[in-house]
């Protein structure tokens, strides 16, 4: 499964320590050309628009495109307020969106984005990207907690309509937006997604957090860390850096100084997530994830549209 590394600005420069990766950049805020890495996408920038109660006008999105110097080109969608509805015109106003976006952009791989509908629309939805050329499908909301204020149903929803996307589809499946959980690399990856894309690298290291092989995320932060603070240990960093040395981390004579800094930690955590992202074993609190993903993937397609129908009505009547 590949990783997309998200990128807000080329203040980290990642392609230069690994040259073969591929990024995200955001049509909202890019505004360095294209960065030198193997693969460029662009996200359209419809979720952090909606996000500030903002409006993304399609032409806009064409220009920008245009002007920026991309491989890959992220739809511009409206996601759902609710937990997967059923709401038929807002599947509509997506498709229209997308294939003004194919039309327009014909040299250029723009690719739509399904999210967690009723299943007949999933279903409507995925058939009709694919008569119109769709190479690549994406999946927004795949990460339970995101979803977990609308109930106990919500946290195992997404899941379950990612396994239908990637069984209906027939082409590659997209993850978009997955967090920093080391459990939801390895959920998606079972579940069947070719590609995700993630920020955690630097989120973490914002957050005074470094990734440590196996163990997950620890703190070395000088600040007060608000959530989820492990402290690293001495015997940890000594794993750390048998790690790196291992896999050819190229400053490893300044580990312990980088570890004091916010860009010395994002590089030593998307160094981390590069070389360990087809290893990485669940070592927290959503193992629930792992069991779900790997039920859903040995289920039928019937089977699981069955299941998202029970989980969609049972939210339903709880609300």
């Amino acid at each position: 499964m590949k990783l997309i590394f998200g990128v807000p600005d080329k203040s980290v420069p990642i392609w230069d320590f690994l040259p073969s990766i591929e990024v995200m950049i955001n049509n909202l805020g890019w505004r360095w050309g294209r960065p030198p890495a193997r693969v460029v996408w662009v996200d359209s920038g419809g979720y952090q628009a909606m996000v500030r109660g903002a409006k993304l006008r399609l032409e806009d999105v064409v220009a920008r495109f245009r002007s920026l110097d991309g491989d890959i080109y992220i739809s511009l969608d409206t996601p759902p307020t609710s937990l997967c509805p059923d709401d038929r015109g807002l599947v509509l106003r997506n498709i229209e969106v997308f294939d003004v976006l194919r039309s327009r952009l014909d040299d250029r791989v723009v690719v739509p984005v399904v999210h967690c509908y009723a299943p007949h629309l999933m279903l409507e939805a995925i058939d009709i990207y694919r008569s119109l050329g769709a190479k690549i499908i994406a999946f927004g909301g795949a990460v339970p907690p995101s979803m977990a204020r609308m109930g106990r149903g919500s946290r195992v929803a997404p899941l379950i309509a990612l396994a239908i996307a990637v069984k209906a589809s027939r082409v590659p499946i997209h993850a978009l937006g997955i967090g920093g959980s080391i459990t939801m690399y390895s959920v998606v990856k079972v579940l069947g997604a070719s590609s995700v894309d993630s920020s955690s690298w630097r989120v973490k290291a914002a957050y005074g957090k470094i990734l440590v092989p196996g163990l997950g995320e620890r703190y070395v932060g000088n600040g007060r860390a608000r959530f989820g603070r492990v402290d690293l240990k001495p015997h940890e960093l000594e794993m750390l850096k048998q790690y790196l040395e291992k896999t050819g981390f190229p400053y490893i004579d300044k580990v312990e100084e980088m570890l004091r800094t916010f860009r010395g930690r994002a590089i030593i955590n998307a160094w981390v997530i590069y070389h360990y992202r087809d290893s990485l074993s669940p070592n927290n609190g959503f193992q629930w994830m792992l069991r779900f993903a790997e039920r859903y993937r040995n289920a039928s397609l019937e089977v699981l549209v069955e299941e998202l129908e029970t989980v969609i009505s049972s939210q339903k009547r709880v609300a």
